[in-house]
């Protein structure tokens, strides 16, 4: 199954939060305007429904799908909930007139995995994680100790290897889970929750949320909340692992304001198109 038709799949599930919240449209990803709260709120209501899945865009991710529109795109649009993951983005978006609000996948994934730790028995939800490995399966055991936790390994080369992506989206088809966390990095969980719909799911819901559980258990930090909030954490993080890191904030990413501009531009000149074929030649009366 094509991609659109993993969005026509998915329609149904968007119809049960259109009614909650809005879409809107920047840079041609839709974002929702659900706030951390009400986005987790969101997934736990949709786990037992239609099978869908959440996008938490960033820069990084909007260069992506730019520059691999014919694959990413359809994917993107045919999200059940699109959030937006970075300051950058959101400050861009407001420059436009939208007010996106900031919901870091970390933190949305935090958040979930706390309140289903306090949940009652009755509330809890199948939660599994693909990506981490035992030390982190056993660091989250710890910390939830009440959620509902199964966690997956996943082979290397996932990026490379479009038979390991579909591997991995037929055994996660195959498992019994309410929640799905992919773990392992853009754009290859896109893919695999776009896959895991064509391998046959039915129900559910899965989060495309990268390095979340990382921070979770400890592997990698947070940088501090004050340059979380100024939009500076993608330099904290490149500080801490540079040779990892410089191409994806120095070279990638900086490509998100020429996409910027170029779509200023081009929709500055199809407005001013539009208002010259309005203009009407006043008849002369005889």
């Amino acid at each position: 199954m094509s991609p659109e038709r993993s969005d026509l799949k998915n329609g149904r599930a968007r119809l049960q939060t259109e009614a909650h919240h809005a879409r809107r449209q920047f840079l041609g990803v839709p974002f929702g305007t659900l706030d951390i709260g009400q986005a987790v709120d969101a997934v736990v209501e949709q786990s037992g429904g239609v099978y869908s899945y959440v996008v938490t865009p960033n820069v990084t991710h909007m260069v992506k799908v730019h520059e691999d529109p014919d694959r990413l795109f359809p994917i993107y649009r045919g999200a059940w909930l699109s959030l937006c993951d970075s300051q950058i983005v959101r400050a861009l978006a407001a420059s436009r007139g939208l007010k996106l609000p900031l919901v870091p996948g970390s933190d949305l994934v935090a958040m979930l995995m706390t309140k289903q730790n306090s949940a009652a028995a009755s509330a809890r939800r199948r939660i599994l994680i693909v990506g981490p490995d035992a030390a982190a399966e056993k660091s989250l055991r710890e910390r939830y100790p009440n959620a509902i936790i199964e966690v997956m390994s996943a082979p290397a080369k996932l990026a490379q290897r479009d038979d390991l992506r579909r591997q991995v989206a037929r055994d996660c088809a195959e498992r019994q889970w309410d929640i799905l966390l992919l773990c392992v990095g853009m754009p290859q969980q896109e893919l695999i929750a776009a896959l895991v719909a064509d391998a046959g799911r039915k129900n559910g819901v899965a989060l495309c949320v990268g390095a979340s559980i990382d921070f979770l258990t400890g592997s990698q930090s947070r940088a501090p909340l004050l340059l979380q909030r100024c939009g500076l954490e993608w330099a904290y993080r490149l500080a801490s692992e540079p040779r990892r890191l410089w191409h994806r904030y120095l070279v990638e990413a900086p490509r998100i304001f020429g996409i910027y501009f170029a779509n200023y531009w081009a929709r500055r000149r199809a407005n001013q198109h539009d208002r010259r074929r309005t203009v009407r030649v006043p008849v002369l009366q005889t």
